[in-house]
């Protein structure tokens, strides 16, 4: 036999714990995650910063131990011919890494209108104190030839210029200077 069975509540029964309950389960799931992430961060940042610290220290001192063991050693002696080879490889890495466009923008700058340079050499001064640039080209007078090699050495970029030939050809004179860059 069966019976149906009757409602007579206006509002169905529903059971409105659960959700609730879920929603609050979530909410503490998040906070413990987040506290787990937060600590997981700060010790990695702590020992991250602690051990850049101690890596430091270590090659401190790795870089005094080889700065006595090299002061310990004796001086290489190195042949006139190998010692010949190694300035002649030193010319061509300074060559190889020379300023262009820094040589090039200040003597924009110095040069007039009456000048006009044909060869611009770089190489390497003996005593090391910088490049020496040979520069030659031709001027329209002696004065502006003059006035150029004055002009290189009151400029910060340049030092000791040196006018190293001078020669008149028809209407235009030839220049050799010697500066250093």
């Amino acid at each position: 036999m069966l019976t149906a069975s009757t409602n007579l509540a206006l509002r169905p029964f529903r059971n409105e714990r659960l959700p609730w309950l879920l929603a609050g389960l979530l909410s503490i799931a998040a906070l413990v995650t987040t506290f787990v992430h937060g600590r997981f961060v700060s010790r990695l940042l702590s020992r991250d910063e602690a051990g850049t610290v101690r890596e430091v220290r270590e090659n401190d001192a790795r870089i005094a131990e080889l700065e006595a063991r090299l002061s310990s050693e004796p001086p290489i002696k190195i042949e006139p011919s190998e010692l010949i080879r190694l300035r002649a490889f030193k010319e061509l890495v300074d060559r190889r890494i020379f300023p262009w466009r820094r040589l090039l923008s200040e003597l924009e700058t110095t040069l007039s209108n009456d000048v006009r340079l044909t060869r611009i050499s770089p190489f390497a001064a003996k005593d090391g104190s910088g490049m020496l640039v040979e520069l030659a080209g031709e001027a329209r007078t002696k004065d502006a030839a003059f006035s150029l090699a004055e002009g290189l050495d009151a400029s910060p970029a340049f030092s000791r210029a040196a006018l190293r030939s001078l020669s008149e050809n028809d209407d235009v004179v030839e220049f050799d200077i010697e500066v250093l860059f």
